[in-house]
């Protein structure tokens, strides 16, 4: 953002301050505020990506914990009975089976993979047969693990010698330790890294407007200001509807809630204006070369930076649309990215691939963008390769040139003092100067 010098001139104290943080692109303080953003961006970015990671690895416990509890209902009835008598702490972890939607307990025959019409009856009859394999209340859930984890904290005396009681307490222990690192990660480290870019995002918002003022519409309807508002409205957005629709359905069945973390993926085009502010710093008194120099190098990051966006939106659109028809293939966002990489270099190894519509035209969509993205690589790329080549042929070109000799560059020197070209003071200078090479 580059509103001229001509706008800094009469102010003072808080105009200024403000003026050459955000809008003079040579000070020092803007420097540092556009340093602070991006990094930021990346770490939120990374942020959201992880995150996606370790909802999948507590969702995979979540269903493992649930699944062993069905068996020993089934197997040991005896032991249920004493685990459904333990203590239950309401609070411990609910937040992670707050935000539960489903649970994949089906067991799957490898065998049924291979033919879609034998999955299909298998799938259909399971979930008439067991409608609580596919239809889960998360408070359920929640109470069978914490009181087995009550349960198996100490040592029943009647059931030590039992192995499976053993295994099942030793897979308990583990369980626990995986649920309470990820509820830490995600509701501490997680939390305060997002909210401390958020309140950096909406500073820097609110600051745009202001140095903007009055013509804020300029700001906020720009191209700019719609990504900076696109990276602060989700995070605002959710909470709400968190309060709103949670006490009502549940927080698992509000499927816009999924959605709006995946328009935090937004904040990636905020990076595009690190290359704005390249570009706007690119002063008058630099050469044609120069700036030809400059153009190359920002082109080659945008090209970059548009090739790392398109894989992580297009990871996470895939993940949106496909984690729910193949949880294997498209667990989390990291995962995912294997699939956005092949697809946007147009490789295409068939190993994975979409089956949902949805699915489909996300993967059509990266097709056709793979082919822009990798033009402007190419031109790019294209760019650099010349840039070096020029440099190389310049270098050539100067050791090749052919210099006077100081007697020879006197003796021209001579004939303008002669011709009246030069004064005899300028001529004695630049005398004295070239004996000094010799």
């Amino acid at each position: 953002m580059n509103y001229g010098k001509p706008k800094l001139e009469g102010k003072t104290g808080f105009d200024l301050f403000m003026f050459e943080t955000f809008v003079d692109s040579s000070k020092r303080k803007n420097s540092v505020q556009v340093f602070i953003i991006n990094a930021l961006i990346i770490i939120s970015i990374s942020t959201i990506i992880y995150e996606s990671y370790v909802e999948n690895m507590v969702e995979t416990v979540q269903a493992k914990v649930e699944q062993e509890y069905r068996l020993i209902e089934k197997q040991y009835p005896e032991i249920a009975a004493r685990i459904d008598k333990a203590w239950y702490d309401k609070k411990r972890y609910f937040k992670l089976y707050d935000e539960l939607r489903e649970l994949r307990l089906t067991s799957r025959p490898d065998y049924l993979l291979d033919n879609p019409v034998y999955l299909d009856i298998y799938e259909a009859t399971a979930n008439a047969e067991t409608p609580s394999l596919t239809k889960i209340d998360h408070q359920a859930v929640h109470e069978h693990f914490i009181k087995a984890l009550f349960y198996f904290g100490t040592i029943d005396q009647e059931f030590a010698s039992n192995e499976s009681y053993a295994g099942y307490r030793d897979a308990f222990k583990e369980w626990e330790q995986t649920i309470d690192q990820q509820h830490y990660i995600k509701y501490q480290i997680l939390r305060i890294v997002d909210l401390t870019a958020l309140i950096f995002f909406i500073l820097e918002y609110l600051a745009s407007c202001y140095v903007t003022r009055p013509q804020i519409g300029k700001y906020t309807l720009s191209a700019n200001g719609i990504i900076d508002a696109m990276a602060i409205l989700p995070s605002l957005i959710e909470p709400v509807i968190k309060i709103v629709l949670g006490s009502a359905v549940g927080l698992g069945g509000i499927q816009i809630v999924k959605t709006l973390r995946l328009l935090r993926l937004m904040r990636l085009l905020r990076m595009l204006k690190l290359a704005t502010a390249v570009v706007s710093s690119d002063g008058s008194d630099k050469t044609p070369e120069e700036r030809k120099r400059t153009t190359v190098k920002v082109n080659f990051i945008l090209a970059l930076m548009g090739l790392g966006m398109c894989v992580v939106m297009f990871s996470a659109l895939a993940v949106f649309c496909e984690r729910g028809a193949q949880p294997e293939a498209f667990p989390h966002i990291p995962a995912a990215m294997w699939w956005g990489i092949i697809t946007l270099t147009s490789v295409g190894y068939g190993d994975i691939a979409p089956v949902t519509p949805a699915g489909q035209i996300v993967a059509g969509v990266a097709g056709v963008m793979s082919v822009a993205i990798f033009a402007m690589l190419l031109v790019a790329t294209g760019d650099v390769v010349n840039e070096f080549m020029s440099d190389g042929a310049e270098e050539e070109e100067k050791k090749g040139s052919v210099t006077a000799s100081p007697s020879e560059q006197i003796a021209t020197l001579a004939g303008l003092l002669e011709a009246g070209h030069l004064s005899q003071e300028e001529f004695d200078d630049k005398k004295t100067k070239l004996l000094d090479q010799i």
